[in-house]
C-alpha cells in the first residue's frame, strides 16, 4: 500500500539552536511546511522550565501540524487529511561541540481518508507515545540530525543534514540532506540540498529541495521551508 506517512513537522528541529543561544534565551518558536505528494504545515515551541535555559536542562515542547497526502490502495486512489498535536518533556544539553535534545511524550493524530481505506490502520483518531532526538555538531562544518519514533504505531522519521558555513559573513550553511521515513507498510527515502541562513538576530530560515523515492511509484520532487526564532 504505497502512501505517505502523516507526521509531525518533519525536519523542524534541524533549525532549533542552529544559531548560538545566548545565556538569557529561554526557548524557541518555529514554523514551516513542505510540499511534494501532498503538503504539510507545522508550528510549535520549545520553552525551558524554570531554573533552566535554552540548550541546558529541562524544557517542554509543544507542536501541531496538518496536511494532505495521497496514495494508492487496492487499485483506488486515496486522499488523506490529518491534524496532529504533540506535547513532550525535553532534556537539553549543549556546549562548544554543539547541542542535542532528547524528548518523549504523547501524540494524537486525526486522519480522514476519502474514500475510506479499511487497510490503513492510521485512519481515525489515534494516540501514540513519541520519542525524539535532534541536534547538531560542528561550526565551520555542521551536521544536524533528527529522529522520531511513534512507539505504538511504529511510525518513524530520520533525517541528517551536512554542510559548510559559507559567505563573507559566515552566517549561511549550504549542504546535502537525506532521510528515511515509514511504518510497517512502506519505506520512503529522500535526498536533496539545503540552505540555512541567519535572517536577523536570533532568527534563522531554511529552504531545501530534492526528490523522494518509494516502492510502487516514481520518484517525486519536494520543497520545504522553515523558520525559527529564539527568545
Amino acid at each position: 500500500m504505497p502512501r505517505l506517512l502523516p507526521h509531525l513537522a518533519i525536519a523542524v528541529p534541524a533549525l532549533l539552536l542552529s544559531t548560538a543561544a545566548s545565556a538569557e534565551d529561554r526557548g524557541v518558536v518555529y514554523t514551516g511546511g513542505s510540499a511534494g505528494n501532498g503538503y504539510n504545515l507545522y508550528g510549535g515551541a520549545v520553552v525551558s522550565l524554570p531554573g533552566n535555559a535554552l540548550g541546558k536542562g529541562l524544557a517542554i515542547r509543544g507542536g501541531a501540524s496538518g496536511g494532505e497526502y495521497r496514495y494508492t490502495s487496492a487499485g483506488s486512489r486515496i486522499e488523506g487529511r490529518y491534524l496532529s498535536g504533540e506535547l513532550a518533556l525535553v532534556y537539553q544539553t549543549s556546549g562548544a561541540w554543539g547541542w542535542a535534545n532528547f524528548s518523549a511524550g504523547p501524540r494524537v493524530t486525526d486522519t480522514k481518508l476519502s474514500p475510506f481505506d479499511p487497510a490503513n490502520k492510521l485512519s481515525g483518531t489515534r494516540w501514540d507515545a513519541a520519542v525524539q532526538s535532534d541536534g547538531a555538531v560542528g561550526k565551520t562544518w555542521r551536521l544536524n540530525w533528527f529522529g522520531s519514533l511513534g512507539v505504538i504505531d511504529g511510525t518513524y522519521i530520520t533525517e541528517v543534514r551536512f554542510g559548510p558555513r559559507v559567505g563573507s559573513d559566515r552566517r549561511t550553511h549550504l549542504g546535502v540532506e537525506g532521510g528515511v521515513q515509514g511504518d510497517s507498510s512502506y519505506t520512503q527515502g529522500r535526498l536533496g540540498l539545503f540552505a540555512a541562513t541567519s535572517l536577523a538576530p536570533k532568527t534563522e530560515g531554511r529552504i531545501s529541495f530534492g526528490a523522494t523515492d518509494q516502492a510502487g511509484r516514481h520518484a517525486k520532487p519536494y520543497v520545504a521551508l522553515g523558520l525559527s526564532r529564539t527568545f
